[in-house]
């Protein structure tokens, strides 16, 4: 997940140096600062969007710190006419652990998150100057639903909501399992269950299937949203 990112940013540092080569003249320290300013929030923004992509699925919960590392190592050795440093601090305060939340619950709500805070440092040969900021990336599930018994089958409704850190947004693949009650196996839901899933476009979708769950409908939901980070919900139906 971090080549993407790496491969974002040389070519967001490509563009900086040709600009501050083509018009070193007349480019003052505090543009060429604000030039590596702009470099440094849009690559360490991608880089974090990666490391969660990564570690919501399956990948090493250190990949978030390891990613912005690399990158921290790569702006360093790649400035230009200016001694560009990035320092980077995963928050570490609840829910946050190194940088990172995952919460998958029973409760009908999903979390994935990262969240570190930047100090970024130019220095010229006369000039000093930095920059502070914090990026959130977050993708979170919000799941519910209903049942109606239908003889020996159950038809079941499931709303999902996804949500980014700006608000509704779309995602790329849903898959869904409710749990058979008389083992308590999770059964994966597909056409032989009538699935129909109805997008709004706007973040919400529908789910409609038939359930042979032999009592109360539990229902799973995952998603991978538009930037591939992963969450997933639990939720109980309530019967109408």
């Amino acid at each position: 997940m971090i080549i993407t990112a790496l491969i974002i940013t040389l070519m967001l540092i490509s563009t900086v140096y040709y600009v501050l080569e083509t018009e070193n003249q007349t480019m003052s320290m505090q543009t060429t600062a604000d030039s590596y300013f702009s470099v440094a929030k849009i690559s360490t923004r991608n880089t974090i969007i990666s490391a969660l992509a990564n570690v919501s699925n399956g990948g090493d919960p250190e990949t978030l710190t390891t990613n912005l590392e690399e990158l921290s190592s790569m702006l360093h050795a790649h400035s230009y006419d200016a001694e560009f440093d990035l320092s980077f601090t995963p928050l570490n305060a609840t829910p946050y652990q190194d940088g990172t939340w995952i919460s998958w619950g029973g409760d009908g709500s999903g979390v994935s998150s990262a969240y570190a805070t930047f100090v970024i440092n130019v220095s010229g040969s006369s000039e000093n100057y930095s920059s502070t900021y914090d990026t959130n990336v977050t993708t979170s599930l919000n799941v519910n639903g209903t049942y109606a018994v239908e003889g020996s089958y159950e038809t079941v409704n499931v709303t999902c909501t996804v949500y980014d850190e700006n608000g509704p947004t779309l995602t790329n693949r849903i898959v869904i399992f409710y749990q058979n009650q008389t083992d308590e196996s999770w059964l994966s839901v597909d056409q032989q269950n009538n699935l129909t899933t109805v997008d709004f476009g706007n973040g919400t979708y529908d789910i409609f299937f038939t359930a042979y769950s032999q009592g109360p409908v539990n229902v799973s939901v995952q998603i991978n949203d538009l930037r591939d980070i992963f969450v997933m919900a639990n939720a109980t139906c309530l019967q109408v």
